[in-house]
């Protein structure tokens, strides 16, 4: 039902529901992610020797070496099981992560390459330049100054 004294108003209602509707998702889809942060993840090397915790923020919480074969190992070789394992570790967190964060946190951009450093700030800033000015009437902003707020000239 549209208000009779503003025509237009039902669908500004409706469009108004909606966002709100979308930013509760939001609301819980972040709820999870950094319950999902808080919570250690473990891999345990290939051989079963290491076991690594990791939380969300890539922090060591824990390591565990399964028995004493470690002491005979050349500490090259300790030290590339060591940090072969964090870095599987850190992979799989990423991957739990981006699970939960969806395909996109920005438009063009995953979660995957923005936590992994793959996207640089710039992108960063134009990709919530270009969502938020598509937001805008045509009206608000010259084509001028789009072109520019978009990095186009």
């Amino acid at each position: 039902m549209t208000d009779q004294r503003h025509p237009g108003a039902g669908d500004a209602t409706a469009g108004f529901e909606a966002a709100l509707e979308t930013l509760a998702e939001e609301r819980k889809r972040l709820g999870r992610m950094h319950e999902r942060m808080a919570h250690g993840t473990t891999i345990t090397s290939k051989d079963r020797m290491l076991s690594v915790t990791i939380n969300g923020r890539g922090e060591i919480l824990k390591l565990t070496f399964a028995n004493t074969r470690y002491r005979q190992m050349a500490p090259a070789e300790l030290a590339s099981l060591i940090t072969e394992t964090i870095a599987a570790a850190r992979a799989e967190t990423l991957t739990q992560l981006a699970d939960v964060a969806g395909d996109e946190v920005l438009p063009g951009i995953s979660f995957r390459d923005l936590a992994g450093g793959a996207v640089g700030l710039d992108q960063v800033v134009n990709s919530f330049l270009s969502a938020s000015l598509d937001v805008l009437p045509p009206d608000a902003v010259s084509a001028a100054d789009r072109a520019r707020l978009r990095g186009d000239s």
